[in-house]
């Protein structure tokens, strides 16, 4: 829209995990076990959206499925629907699913391009070092971060 989303987006997921590769005496690398929770927490509900952001834009989840799918798989509430008039609680996740999934409906692939891009930085970074002999990963995040929010697939061009 504004920027290559999947630079962007791909940029955000990649450093998250990067925060978490090991490193020696921490298995988490600068994470702690409660911070990977959280990581992976946040990874299942990206992963989410893309099931949601695709079955909406394929036609293969209507508007009103994939709500229902994420108050089953988001809050854990799969009959939130048929409680809605009269528990508070599943009103509440009820909307909050509505919210969320009007959002997903409105911007086609946002969703993905976190995914996406995580996994061309990543194969990125592997090809420069394999490329360049002797190279880090430090030379290729600053090589990468050097060249702004190009789109991932002209940046393998580059190598």
């Amino acid at each position: 829209m504004w920027s290559d989303s999947m630079s962007i987006e791909g940029w955000g997921l990649y450093s998250e995990e990067l925060m978490g590769e090991p490193l020696e005496g921490s298995p988490y690398g600068f994470f702690r076990v409660e911070d990977e929770f959280y990581y992976l927490y946040w990874n299942l509900r990206r992963a989410m959206r893309v099931r949601v952001d695709v079955g909406l834009h394929t036609g293969r989840m209507t508007y009103d499925e994939a709500i229902d799918w994420w108050a089953a798989n988001q809050d854990f509430a799969p009959d939130a629907r048929a409680r809605a008039e009269t528990d508070a609680t599943a009103r509440a996740i009820l909307d909050g699913a509505d919210r969320n999934i009007y959002r997903y409906s409105k911007w086609p692939t946002q969703a993905i391009t976190y995914n996406l891009g995580r996994a061309t930085i990543r194969g990125l970074r592997e090809r420069f070092i394999e490329d360049r002999p002797g190279s880090t990963p430090r030379q290729f995040h600053e090589w990468y971060l050097g060249l702004g929010t190009l789109p991932a697939g002209y940046l393998a061009e580059l190598i």
